[in-house]
């Protein structure tokens, strides 16, 4: 089975980024379809490809491919499933990017479909930089998972993981970038007020993160060494008032996204 044709679910975010990783690689399939009711969405999304992908406004309609894409937030799953359920070919693959829904509860709201994976997308997949776990159902054979790696692989790394780890990938992963973003945008704004250009601050920025990164986790020294490496730090008395916003923000979000 050649992955040659794909249906989303949903034009949102997710869809749009790994649509557009795809167009960059030139590794759009021949036949892209995507459901959205919103027009807006659609417009968006069509702008991608306007020759190899076409929006429609019903969740049917995209479901004769090789592989449909759930990319919908969860309170309208089991409408959508309801719309679906006993629709999908048995040889199309399934892949949801719903948090929650496990595997076994998706397959039963479906009709019983039973090719299905879950993988937690995260933004740098539009980077093809991705770290997007993945979870497999037992009826995905060894080929399929080759042919799905290799697709999965223009995203970024999408390793196989226990389905029961992918809401702490969640919110590791998927998220993680959120939690830092806005602080290194305004240490690059603060940069700029300090003197420092543009295009120092493009090349200055990234190389220190870089750089910080690898030396926390692949220089082999303790934290509490690389922690002890810059004498001055002038955010000290307040880390752990950070840590108590992370410890409480992201503990109620995970105990809220187990409960499946």
């Amino acid at each position: 089975m050649k992955l040659q044709s794909f249906g989303f679910i949903g034009g949102g975010r997710i869809t749009r980024l790994l649509l557009q990783a795809l167009k960059q690689k030139n590794t759009l399939p021949e036949k892209v379809l995507v459901a959205d009711p919103d027009e807006e969405m659609r417009t968006r999304i069509k702008a991608i490809d306007t020759a190899l992908i076409q929006c429609v406004k019903q969740n049917i309609d995209v479901l004769k491919v090789d592989i449909v894409f759930l990319a919908v937030h969860p309170p309208i799953v089991k409408e959508i499933a309801a719309e679906i359920s006993g629709k999908i070919a048995t040889n199309t693959l399934v892949m949801s990017f719903i948090p929650v829904i496990s595997i076994e509860k998706l397959s039963v709201m479906l009709g019983g479909v039973k090719k299905l994976m879950r993988m937690i997308p995260n933004a740098p997949s539009i980077m093809h930089k991705g770290y997007n776990p993945v979870a497999y159902s037992d009826n995905i054979t060894t080929d399929e998972k080759q042919q799905l790696q290799n697709l999965f692989s223009n995203w970024g790394e999408a390793p196989e993981v226990d389905e029961q780890k992918l809401e702490s990938f969640a919110i590791v992963t998927a998220m993680g970038p959120t939690y830092f973003w806005f602080q290194w945008l305004k240490l690059q704004k603060l940069g700029k007020q300090f003197g420092m250009s543009d295009s120092e601050l493009i090349k200055a920025v990234p190389a220190m993160l870089h750089g910080a990164t690898e030396t926390l986790f692949e220089s082999n020294l303790p934290a509490k060494d690389v922690l002890d490496l810059i004498p001055v730090c002038p955010l000290k008395e307040d880390e752990l008032a950070i840590q108590d916003i992370f410890d409480k923000k992201l503990r109620g979000l995970y105990a809220k996204l187990s409960q499946r």
